[in-house]
């Protein structure tokens, strides 16, 4: 029994001693780091292009400013409602503003109107507010004179939005004028008398230097300049207007024709890299809107360039323009300077092996083994690539491919 558990503990010593015991060939290989697993990437697809990214911001569209003129009536001039709020549309007819209680109404034309119109007047600018009205929705015959037509458009314009036309009376001289175009030849019957009478009836005779009451002097509407503010186009957005208050000396109206566009300030090497008609993208009230360069300004004296971007094929239903309410954001644009290849799939360079002529890429199946897939290499970007698959192999976005 002793010899049996002294030769059991030797054989656990010899056991211990050659466990503990390792040659260098085996230490250095403990010590190596591990075999590294195969780096893969996902296959995508997509446009391979050169762009940059700069900061822009919303503006309105080509801006003109129109001033607005006081009432000629003295005293303060007050802006005393505002219904437009900055960044609407307006369109032709529209009251803008209130000063002094009396509106002020967006009406498009070539020239502010530099008079008041009434009856009777002629001239261009008479021709001008014949289709602003006919614009705003009056039907009205553009023959460049004030008749009884232009007064009824007029009328309804103010009407229409709840307002009385102003109103003035004629001059006796007017008047006089007025009946000798209208009033009937005089009869060729000596015997008639001179003033129409009911019949049977005997005219009662005037005294010599009987006083005669006055009659009441017609009215007529007027077209008074201060009432109009006149702009090249409508619809247009208004940029900015006085708000309700005394209105300023320099108080203008300032318009922008058509939608808004996008602008940026570039330094004079990046705008070297970009020519008119390259195309962007920029998000805009959470909405992507495709852009085209429209314009490349000159370098000032910093040697900042500015550039502008309107929206890309506005005609088609599918493309947003951009909102008018989003004026004055300031979007990330991205442009696109150069395609290299669209709706390509795209895997790192890196992946991307060689033999002779020919390229391949390695695809991971479900087990995890990699198999060979010929490809055509159309062109590498900032270490990515764009392939074309070739013959009958299979390669698809989000296969994950070996980086070599």
């Amino acid at each position: 029994m002793v010899v049996a558990v002294a030769s059991a503990a030797l054989l656990a010593g010899g056991w211990a001693a050659a466990s503990a015991f390792r040659s260098p060939s085996q230490i250095a290989s403990d010590a190596a780091a591990p075999l590294p697993s195969a780096i893969t990437a996902p296959v995508e697809q997509g446009i391979l292009a050169e762009t940059l990214t700069v900061q822009g911001e919303v503006r309105a569209g080509e801006q003109t400013s129109t001033s607005l003129a006081a009432p000629g009536e003295g005293g303060v001039a007050v802006v005393t409602d505002a219904p437009v709020a900055v960044g609407s549309q307006v369109s032709a007819g529209q009251v803008l503003l209130e000063i002094n209680a009396q509106p002020v109404f967006a009406l498009p034309g070539a020239f502010p109107f530099f008079r008041d119109l009434r009856t009777g007047d002629t001239g261009r600018d008479v021709e001008q507010l014949q289709h602003a009205l006919t614009a705003a929705g009056y039907s009205t015959t553009a023959d460049g004179i004030f008749g009884p037509e232009t007064e009824r458009s007029l009328t309804s314009l103010y009407a229409d939005h709840g307002y009385n036309v102003p109103m003035e009376a004629a001059t006796a001289a007017e008047e006089s004028s007025a009946t000798t175009q209208t009033a009937p030849p005089p009869s060729q019957d000596p015997a008639a008398p001179s003033n129409p009478a009911t019949p049977g009836v005997q005219p009662v005779p005037v005294a010599p230097g009987t006083p005669v009451a006055p009659t009441a002097g017609k009215m007529r509407a007027v077209a008074r300049s201060s009432s109009f503010v006149v702009t090249s186009a409508l619809p247009a957005a208004v940029v900015a207007a006085p708000g309700v208050g005394s209105l300023p000396d320099d108080a203008a109206v300032v318009f922008a024709k058509g939608y808004p566009i996008a602008s940026a300030t570039v330094i004079a090497a990046t705008a070297a890299q970009l020519e008119v008609g390259f195309e962007a993208k920029a998000t805009i009230a959470g909405t992507e809107v495709p852009l085209v360069l429209q314009n490349i300004g000159a370098a000032d004296e910093e040697g900042l360039v500015p550039i502008t971007f309107v929206t890309a094929d506005f005609g088609d239903p599918g493309t947003p323009p951009i909102p008018d309410s989003t004026v004055g954001e300031k979007p990330v644009l991205v442009v696109t300077r150069s395609v290299v290849a669209t709706d390509a799939l795209l895997v790192p360079s890196r992946a991307v092996a060689s033999r002779g002529s020919s390229r391949y890429v390695l695809r991971q199946d479900s087990e995890g083994d990699f198999l060979e897939v010929p490809v055509k290499e159309l062109g590498e970007l900032n270490g990515l690539s764009a392939i074309e698959v070739l013959k009958d192999a299979k390669l698809k976005p989000g296969d994950r491919v070996r980086v070599q």
